[in-house]
């Protein structure tokens, strides 16, 4: 027998209901009545519990990795896989809720709900590829959004402390003539670092690159998890779990920390003798997170895309068009060319050209290919590193002769 599954209905009228970021509330779609979370969950809570009682004997059914539940608005019996949480009906349409999935260690803590609509989704997406110069022109006239997709993406957060002890090699150098002079000092750092809500995306079908290119999150807007806000989104729960996730976070803690250290070392060169860092962590928050995302078909490429549901940041990789970027290279190597031609230094002109000609590029190419794993986490630090030891050591100076060419 299929387990019970059920559909998220309307108090007055009975019809289905979907979340409105509009408004921050559900939304009936027939008589477009609306309520606040709490309300309906306590009808929902009375639903469930009669629905558990009518199923308590041997009501569920799984095959291999997938489960099949019962819509409770037209009965049809609904295939799913394991990790799916809200799955919408193809025979009446109703989004409908599998609370099994959220019981016990699986009910996220929290949730922060969408704050943006489809339709803001795509105005955004327009505005994204039409504003670089790089994007083929046929892209941006021809490019095919696929299914559209709103999805609360389960993430794990993590808070701490972490701890660095480190010493460095300080160099000050000043020119003067045909001399260099460069002082060498001791340098060593000893300090905390607080760090709360990193978040990592704990679904394997989601790029953990494109989830992280789409931070940050504001934890001010979170809410206890409630599975009200779930109707009209698709949601999943967590097959990646807390310490596997973990490694993800420990490197971004261990590259901030490092980071925060050195930036108070302020001298022209810096070189690392050692770097002893320790992270120690909260027990993890399980989240649900909301996610648009969706697929752009050009030719026959597919192009990923994310956008944060809480601030509408949008961000995915686009073409390149390979003559605009010829197009680039070539406007940013005349004008310094031009300049010291015109002041009789035509070499020195192609030398200065060649560099604007291969930053512009590349700054250009890179623009278009934003997608990329997090590599620190200054966006969730409590506040800044905590130094117990700052000690600057002059140890000795060193005059050479500069080679001329």
């Amino acid at each position: 027998m299929a387990k019970g599954a059920m559909a998220m209905e309307c108090p007055c009228c009975g019809g289905e209901m979907k979340f409105d970021p509009a408004i921050d509330k559900l939304k009936c779609i027939y008589c477009d009545s609306a309520f606040t979370a709490e309300e309906v969950e306590a009808a929902f809570a009375e639903k469930e519990k009669k629905t558990a009682e009518s199923s308590a004997s041997g009501s569920s059914e799984e095959t291999g990795d997938m489960n099949a539940y019962t819509c409770s608005n037209c009965g049809a019996e609904l295939m799913t896989d394991a990790n799916t949480a809200v799955m919408r009906c193809p025979y009446c349409g109703n989004s409908t809720v599998a609370p099994s999935q959220f019981e016990g260690e699986l009910r996220p803590e929290m949730i922060i709900p969408f704050g943006f609509t489809k339709e803001q989704l795509i105005t955004n997406y327009k505005a994204y590829y039409q504003k670089r110069f790089l994007v083929p022109r046929s892209f941006i006239n021809n490019n095919e959004i696929e299914e559209i997709q709103g999805v609360y993406v389960p993430f794990w957060l993590y808070s701490g402390k972490a701890e660095i002890d480190a010493q460095y090699e300080g160099r000050e150098e000043t020119e003067k003539n045909d001399t260099k002079t460069i002082k060498f000092y001791d340098v060593k750092r000893k300090g905390t670092l607080d760090f709360e809500n990193i978040p990592a995306d704990a679904s394997k079908r989601m790029p953990d690159d494109l989830m992280d290119s789409i931070e940050p999150y504001n934890f001010e807007g979170v809410k206890k998890f409630s599975i009200t806000y779930l109707p009209g989104f698709l949601a999943e729960r967590y097959d990646v779990t807390a310490e596997e996730d973990r490694k993800r976070t420990d490197e971004r803690v261990r590259n901030t920390i490092s980071s925060k250290a050195r930036s108070t070392a302020d001298y022209d060169q810096l070189d690392t003798k050692y770097e002893d860092i320790d992270v120690s962590y909260d027990k993890e928050k399980y989240a649900m997170l909301p996610v648009w995302y969706f697929t752009s078909k050009w030719g026959d490429k597919n192009y990923s895309f994310a956008m944060n549901g809480q601030t509408g940041k949008l961000i995915g990789d686009l073409p390149v068009s390979i003559p605009k970027l010829i197009i680039t290279g070539i406007i940013a190597f005349l004008i310094p060319f031009i300049i010291f031609y015109l002041l009789s230094s035509a070499g020195a002109g192609a030398i200065v050209g060649a560099v604007v000609a291969a930053i512009a590029m590349f700054a250009g190419y890179s623009s278009t290919k934003p997608v990329a794993r997090a590599s620190s986490a200054y966006n969730y630090l409590k506040d800044d590193i905590k130094l117990s030891i700052k000690e600057d050591k002059y140890i000795k100076t060193v005059t050479e002769k500069i080679k001329k060419d």
